[in-house]
């Protein structure tokens, strides 16, 4: 009877140890699969929140228009970094728009840009005073160029690929 009684302990202690790693393993695979990933903007709408903010600072209004400028070109550089993957916070302007000609939607804002970042490197650079216009044009011009640059998707040809599966 010994004999016996040992070997239905063993087993219990066996199936015990199963159904504990069962659950271990179970358990540590479910929460491989509840890992919710990281959402991720896209750089226009990183821009475009920025820009928002930066409005609302009202910087210019309080006699620090250097700032303001660089602050909105810093937005739009960054912006050009992501949206287009090349170094633009390490470019002078003049490179930015070389760049800028050499790709699609790019293009689109080579002037607008052009404009942007002269009238951004006097007052940076040249310590020009600019009229209030110049200051309300900058930020319009900004929203200009992250809207214009804003990739389209085409929603016709998706439908058009699952009617055809």
């Amino acid at each position: 009877w010994r004999l016996i009684a040992l070997l239905v302990v063993c087993i219990l202690l066996i199936l015990t140890a199963a159904f504990w790693g069962y659950r271990y393993y179970r358990k540590k695979k479910l929460n491989k699969g509840t890992i919710i990933p990281a959402k991720i903007i896209s750089p226009f709408e990183i821009a475009l929140n920025e820009l928002k903010i930066l409005e609302g600072k009202k910087l210019w209004q309080q006699g620090k228009v250097k700032e303001y400028h660089s602050e909105i070109t810093e937005i739009i550089r960054k912006y050009f970094e992501n949206r287009f993957n090349f170094r633009a916070l390490e470019m002078t302007s003049a490179e930015i728009l070389g760049v800028l000609s050499y790709i699609g939607d790019g293009r689109k804002v080579v002037d607008l840009s052009s404009d942007f970042f002269t009238n951004a490197d006097l007052v940076k650079f040249a310590k020009f005073q600019p009229m209030t216009k110049v200051n309300e044009e900058m930020m319009r011009q900004a929203y200009k160029i992250v809207n214009v640059t804003i990739p389209v998707v085409n929603l016709d040809s998706d439908s058009e690929d699952q009617n055809a599966r």
